[in-house]
């Protein structure tokens, strides 16, 4: 909308500067980025497996951009996390990673029926067998998808340490 920032303006001021005006639940010159992502959430809505990472400096518009598509994901009963990245931490760098899964368990357990619960439970068993317990380590929020899961290594408390 440039014509509507430069000449549609009548000074605001008693200087008689003015002032740019802009929507504010617009984003200007992100379709690129934002076609991106939509398809990488089509693909992973046909069955597909994805992630999708955005950097980039600080205040150029990245939370913007996420914040823009989420309720998209949410109509489609899809899950958006976001995570802001600290760059000094370089001494644990997979900790912002584990916090991430971490909040995912708590979306999926938020925006699942019981039934689907059970689901995502049975199929964890079947995918990490005996090292669910590891996982149930690493993720302590994995508890509220199911108690259970957390529970399945107290028993072991003798050695195995991560």
């Amino acid at each position: 909308d440039p014509n509507r920032f430069l000449f549609d303006c009548e000074p605001t001021s008693e200087d008689g500067s003015m002032q740019l005006l802009f929507r504010k639940h617009q984003l200007y010159g992100r379709e690129n980025e934002v076609s991106s992502i939509t398809d990488a959430f089509c693909r992973v809505s046909s069955g597909k497996s994805e992630a999708f990472f955005i950097g980039g400096f600080s205040g150029s518009g990245k939370s913007r951009l996420v914040n823009s598509l989420t309720a998209r994901v949410d109509m489609a009963e899809g899950y958006v996390i976001t995570h802001k990245f600290d760059q000094m931490s370089k001494e644990r760098p997979l900790l912002e990673v584990i916090s991430v899964f971490n909040d995912l368990c708590l979306l999926i357990k938020e925006k699942s029926s019981q039934h689907e619960l059970l689901a995502t439970v049975k199929n964890l068993t079947e995918v990490f067998g005996t090292d669910l317990s590891m996982l149930a380590r690493l993720l302590p929020n994995i508890e509220a998808i199911s108690p259970q899961l957390n529970q399945t290594d107290h028993v072991n408390e003798s050695g195995d340490q991560m």
